[in-house]
């Protein structure tokens, strides 16, 4: 008998009382990337709040263009459609609050404390555990769409990663040492996005910046960013009121740095 997804995903949306995630949830079998069906259905006028959620993807994207490892049974692959009034250049903070969301939803399950690395990735014990990848879209006129994908390491246990990824990738089962019910997790990360996005757009990025430097072990730490071709190291001291990151450099000077990618050292 095949697998009912709907079912599951019935299951997931009772009882969320979210106001804005989950007005509608579809769980697939198998797509290319749910990023990518997502922004199609926000082509098409859907609602904000749509999750889309894949057993497996053949296509599923990290930041870069990177392929996200994204076999059946063991992982969550699930991105989100949202419609905030903001301006273009306060969109980043919905990566910030998408981290901060799932760390939160990590640390919960995972009975761990992990580590949000800059701008989009978290850490279990330095491994990656789950990966963050925020894309806009623009619609009519001046309104934008933001949708929020989100991967996360649920039951895979070290032989089914790939080889490149073995000493590089953690999962919540390898954590915890026994199988965990992704529904319990997807349920649980959407609620808690659904509330800390509430919360910013009633009380701005303030508390969202607070709570991110609050789940890193960054600040302090020498790093440097690698822009296309242009790379800046400093000391990593913060992040500026518009969610990105400041690097003090050796001259004193502070370099704020909006994306790339960054490595210790």
């Amino acid at each position: 008998m095949p697998y009912d997804y709907e079912s599951d995903a019935a299951n997931i949306k009772e009882n969320l009382n979210c106001v804005h995630i989950g007005s509608e949830i579809l769980f697939l079998p198998e797509i290319d990337s749910t990023n990518n069906l997502v922004k199609e259905h926000a082509k098409n006028n859907a609602q904000e709040g749509l999750v889309i959620i894949a057993e497996s993807q053949t296509g599923g994207r990290g930041r870069m263009g990177r392929f996200w490892h994204s076999p059946p049974e063991t992982g969550i692959y699930l991105s989100i459609l949202l419609k905030p009034n903001l301006n273009p250049n306060h969109l980043s903070f919905i990566t910030l609050l998408a981290g901060v969301s799932a760390i939160s939803t990590i640390n919960e399950i995972s009975h761990q404390r992990a580590n949000l690395k800059w701008p989009n990735d978290i850490l279990i014990n330095d491994k990656k555990v789950c990966g963050l990848l925020c894309e806009v879209t623009q619609e009519q006129g001046n309104f934008f769409s933001v949708v929020i994908g989100i991967g996360i390491n649920v039951n895979q246990v070290l032989e089914q990663f790939p080889e490149d990824l073995k000493k590089m990738a953690t999962s919540l089962r390898i954590v915890n040492g026994s199988p965990i019910n992704r529904l319990t997790v997807i349920r649980s990360l959407l609620i808690t996005l659904d509330r800390e996005y509430r919360l910013f757009l009633a009380e701005g990025g303030h508390s969202v910046i607070k709570k991110w430097g609050s789940n890193t072990d960054l600040f302090g730490k020498r790093v440097s960013v690698k822009r296309g071709s242009v790379i800046i190291t400093g000391t990593a001291i913060n992040l500026d009121e518009s969610g990105r990151l400041v690097l003090r450099q050796d001259n004193g000077h502070d370099e704020v740095v909006a994306s790339g990618e960054i490595s210790l050292g």
